[in-house]
């Protein structure tokens, strides 16, 4: 039989060249070894296929355990990434409300607006002043009475002439 030249492909550098080179000669082979077979034995052909569907089933599942390793270590460097992106965004929130936090007390105490801790200081003391207010009314009381009950005996004042 004669040799067919092949069709020249454009110039490619490195190993993507020469991997695309064998697959287009491995595709070439099969189809010979297919036309060969087809002309000659039926047996041959049988036994070709035969062939052939064990070397897909040992690559496909050789090619599916490096997609699954590849995919695994893919999410697992995605995940980690996330992880690490969703971090610097807690932490930029934290500092964003500290600065804040920080601006709008400042602004405040300009204003001369008193404080929670000044408010609270400020409802204790009113509290106790009330309580002592309590405390002074309810000794007073019994004194009262007795002014109170000395004037309901007492007989009234005249009042001054006019």
């Amino acid at each position: 039989m004669a040799k067919r030249k092949s069709r020249s492909r454009p110039a490619q550098d490195g190993t993507s060249a020469r991997v695309l080179d064998t697959f287009h000669r491995i595709w070439l082979a099969g189809l010979g070894a297919a036309a060969k077979a087809q002309r000659g034995a039926p047996q041959l052909m049988e036994d070709l296929v035969e062939e052939g569907a064990r070397v897909h089933a040992q690559t496909r599942g050789v090619a599916e355990k490096t997609l699954k390793e590849l995919f695994g270590n893919t999410k697992a460097t995605l995940d980690a990434r996330v992880s690490q992106v969703k971090g610097h965004a807690n932490d930029a929130m934290e500092n964003l409300e500290k600065i804040f936090q920080t601006r709008v007390h400042r602004v405040l105490t300009q204003l001369g607006v008193p404080s929670a801790e000044e408010v609270e200081a400020l409802s204790e003391r009113v509290t106790a002043l009330n309580d002592s207010v309590k405390q002074l009314n309810r000794a007073r009381k019994p004194a009262r009475h007795r002014n109170n009950a000395t004037r309901k005996h007492a007989a009234p004042a005249a009042l001054p002439a006019p």
